[in-house]
């Protein structure tokens, strides 16, 4: 029997991140109080604020409970996964539970999805599996720059050499959904891309990462010499 969870040190950081970031909520929620001059005309401002930043704090604490719940289990005759399902308008995540017997299992296919939002894009690898009766389901997706992540190569290959197949590669494909917390779509409608689409649009994904990263290093440069 093979197991696979997020490790334990995603879920601490997402736990820290979590903590850390309600308490800079805190913080500036107590700005008025700490530092009351009588004028309170900016108030809303400073609370609007903290509202907002409680906001990720929250998202981030969806993100812990994923990691935590998130688990698939290989055994000698049957997957069994509980796996992330999507989310409401409110970005609630949804739970999937999966009992699949390994001779149910037709196929176990991967794929690089491009996905582009207000000119940034980013990549991830997601991992599927399509049932005798051709149902798909999705298991999971890393996308890249990201810490959280499951070993997607290994999952797939230990899934496919127990249900006797291989596994196969649908290419690169433009992707609708955003992925959050590590969710793979069941619905794999896209057409691959072709090769020189798909070199330029995981080399645009790279470049967001890089830039993602130097603003971060920047702020933290700038923070440090103030």
């Amino acid at each position: 029997m093979q197991t696979w969870r997020f490790s334990l040190a995603a879920r601490i950081g997402l736990g820290v991140l979590a903590a850390f970031i309600f308490s800079i909520a805190a913080l500036i929620f107590s700005l008025p109080l700490m530092y009351d001059n009588g004028d309170h005309s900016v108030d809303w401002i400073v609370i609007l604020t903290a509202i907002v930043i409680v906001g990720f704090g929250i998202f981030a604490t969806f993100a812990l409970i994923v990691a935590i719940r998130t688990e698939i289990t290989l055994g000698a005759t049957a997957l069994e996964a509980t796996v992330v399902a999507g989310h409401n308008l409110l970005l609630v995540p949804r739970m999937r539970e999966v009992r699949l017997p390994l001779a149910q299992i037709r196929s176990v296919e991967r794929r690089c999805e491009i996905f582009r939002r207000l000119g940034l894009y980013t990549q991830r690898e997601a991992l599927s599996i399509v049932t005798a009766d051709g149902e798909r389901i999705g298991l999971f997706s890393n996308t890249l720059g990201t810490l959280s992540t499951l070993p997607i190569d290994e999952v797939a290959n230990a899934i496919a050499a127990a249900a006797g197949i291989a596994v196969t590669d649908d290419g690169t494909v433009w992707a609708k959904g955003s992925g959050l917390y590590g969710a793979a779509s069941s619905s794999w409608t896209e057409r691959p891309l072709d090769a020189a689409s798909a070199s330029k649009a995981r080399r645009a994904a790279v470049l967001t990462v890089q830039i993602c990263t130097a603003l971060l290093l920047l702020t933290f440069v700038l923070r440090s010499c103030l």
